[in-house]
């Protein structure tokens, strides 16, 4: 089973070239099958990146779009400058396995907060990533619901496998 893998909102050429980069060694053992980038608008740097790595661009109003060209039966959504841990490959691959029409998300890497703490700071919906099905992805896309939105919507199993966010600065 191949995923597609969705990045959204690179803030800069660097935060893409630094996930994209991640996804290197899952491309090459076959579980990531393509890559697509969500942004308002590219810099002509985000743009030789994307097409550097093989990728394509698309405007967040295009969602419908990216999800009809993604080719896995699975999308990992994430924001641009995320990078999946040592370790994920195998996780994700368990869990497409056998994951009966549920949706997953990763544990957050490097997280301070304590677990009280993290009741009353609600990180953004995507800053976990999400692993849906692309059918579940396409739905939403037509009925007009952002990725974003979806993601805060679906009652998401937690995979041991750790995602570092994108730096904020």
């Amino acid at each position: 089973m191949m995923i597609s893998v969705v990045l959204t909102q690179p803030r800069e050429a660097h935060h893409l070239a630094r996930s994209l980069a991640a996804l290197v060694p899952a491309a090459v053992e076959g579980l990531v099958r393509d890559a697509l980038v969500l942004g308002d608008s590219a810099s002509e740097e985000m743009l030789a990146v994307t097409e550097a790595a093989g990728a394509e661009f698309f405007a967040h109003h295009q969602l419908a779009d990216a999800v009809r060209t993604a080719r896995g039966d699975w999308l990992l959504v994430m924001e641009g400058g995320a990078r999946p841990l040592d370790g994920w490959m195998g996780e994700v691959r368990a869990f497409v396995a056998d994951a009966d029409g549920a949706s997953a998300v990763f544990t957050l890497a490097g997280s301070r907060l304590g677990r009280l703490a993290h009741y009353f700071s609600r990180p953004p919906a995507l800053r976990r990533g999400l692993l849906i099905r692309r059918e579940e992805a396409a739905e939403a896309a037509r009925s007009a619901c952002h990725i974003e939105t979806l993601a805060r919507r679906r009652g998401s199993r937690r995979l041991a496998a750790r995602l570092e966010p994108p730096a904020r600065a």
